[in-house]
């Protein structure tokens, strides 16, 4: 990690002499743009051989880096969400035969001992069991026991940032939930039974596939679930959708988020594009990953309501006030920063207002308006950390919009609105 940190600031340092030697605004250009995609290639080959947490760290920055960074530096950055580098078959044995027993082979009619798709905790093989095609995922050995060092060495240097912008904001809670999620993550058994609830409260909706797990092949470090098939939806979008399929995803992706905060309050927080499989010829969309699962109790989910039908009003005081009140905002906070607090929900809720249907999302004067006001809200925290409870949520949130806009999508967002200030009543 510290060389992985020495390589950016090396090519951070090169890029402002280069800048401060160059007399055109064409030569400054390109070494921003050299610049920001070794820096980007340095993360994927650091991140993705690093696994665990440190690697979570760089899938969110591939995802809600894409207004900032340049899109050379983003294509690099989305190989973490497709995959990790792999890991030899033989240093996973070991972790089949603690979880499942020495004759663990035995219990499958036949097992690919080359990794099928491997990610930021562990790797999927394909196997076979009772006739059935089956997908096997495998912890890396030591993952779990390095949750806690890695959330270390970040909290360190997030701790770093904050003493040289002289900051008294503490971030103790926003790494308490971010170390609770990764080792919810690391127990299978916990995706096993995110799974199966999802897949219950889906089983009336056939646009959408869940796996189903096989509870006695499925452990802490090992899950067992049916293969699906279908088309990864980073190559389904490089395939040249008709606008008529993309509109298809995108509403499908946004009854999905509705349904899963607004109705039910369980939500697979995890937005990577690896998640989702696309099969374009019946029209559904299979889910993978319930590791990610958190559920948020009646009480919040009321309380998130109340804080959007106060931001719809349009009163800077009294959003300042819910917003204190719901635990996003210091009460220490100066008026300034409650204003831009307030400025910063608004710019925030913009796309479900009337007089901007249907909503482009590729509109590069709301994405430039949501950074100014963003970088303005955050310069002007004081005491206030990034709200725990929501951090994952609008992890999967901002993921969404993202990939609304990757879809290229303009879309009636005021039937959404309606069901989310209206889901308590």
């Amino acid at each position: 990690m510290l060389g992985l940190v020495a390589g950016l600031s090396g090519q951070e340092l090169r890029h402002r002499v280069r800048a401060g030697l160059t007399g055109s605004v064409e030569k400054l250009r390109a070494s921003e743009l050299a610049a920001r995609v070794e820096q980007a290639r340095l993360l994927v080959d650091s991140l993705g051989r690093l696994k665990g947490a440190l690697m979570k760290a760089g899938q969110l920055l591939s995802i809600d880096a894409s207004d900032v960074l340049p899109p050379e530096a983003i294509a690099i950055l989305a190989q973490l969400q497709a995959g990790a580098e792999p890991v030899d078959f033989e240093n996973l044995r070991g972790v089949l035969v603690e979880e499942l027993g020495q004759g663990w082979e035995r219990a499958f009619d036949s097992f690919d001992q080359r990794p099928a798709a491997s990610a930021s905790i562990g790797q999927v093989h394909r196997a076979m069991v009772s006739g059935v095609n089956v997908a096997v995922k495998i912890q890396y050995p030591t993952v779990r026991e390095s949750i806690d060092s890695d959330i270390d060495v970040l909290q360190k240097l997030g701790h770093g940032w904050l003493s040289v912008s002289r900051s008294e904001i503490d971030l103790a809670g926003v790494f308490a939930e971010l170390r609770s999620n990764l080792h919810r993550e690391a127990d299978y058994r916990h995706e096993v039974k995110s799974q199966q609830r999802f897949a219950e409260l889906l089983q009336d909706a056939p646009q959408f596939v869940v796996p189903k797990s096989l509870p006695e092949l499925s452990t802490t470090r090992v899950h067992t679930m049916t293969w699906e098939e279908g088309r990864a939806l980073a190559e389904w979008l490089r395939s040249s959708p008709t606008r008529e399929e993309r509109l298809w995803l995108g509403k499908l992706l946004l009854d999905l988020y509705c349904l899963e905060f607004f109705r039910w309050g369980l939500v697979q927080t995890d937005p990577n594009f690896g998640n989702f499989l696309v099969r374009g010829a019946s029209r559904q969309l299979v889910l993978l990953d319930f590791g990610a699962t958190l559920e948020f109790e009646p009480d919040f989910r009321r309380g998130y309501v109340k804080l959007l039908r106060v931001v719809a009003s349009g009163d800077a005081q009294e959003i300042g006030d819910e917003g204190v009140a719901f635990g996003l905002i210091d009460q220490r906070e100066s008026r300034a920063t409650r204003q831009l607090f307030a400025e910063f929900l608004q710019t925030a809720v913009e796309p479900f207002a009337p007089s901007r249907q249907p909503f482009v999302f590729s509109d590069s004067g709301y994405a430039e308006r949501s950074r100014d006001i963003g970088r303005r809200f955050v310069r002007g925290l004081e005491f206030s950390p990034p709200p725990r409870r929501l951090l994952f949520l609008h992890r999967k949130l901002g993921g969404i919009f993202q990939l609304l806009k990757r879809l290229d999508l303009e879309l009636d967002l005021l039937p959404y609105w309606e069901t989310m200030v209206q889901s308590d009543d």
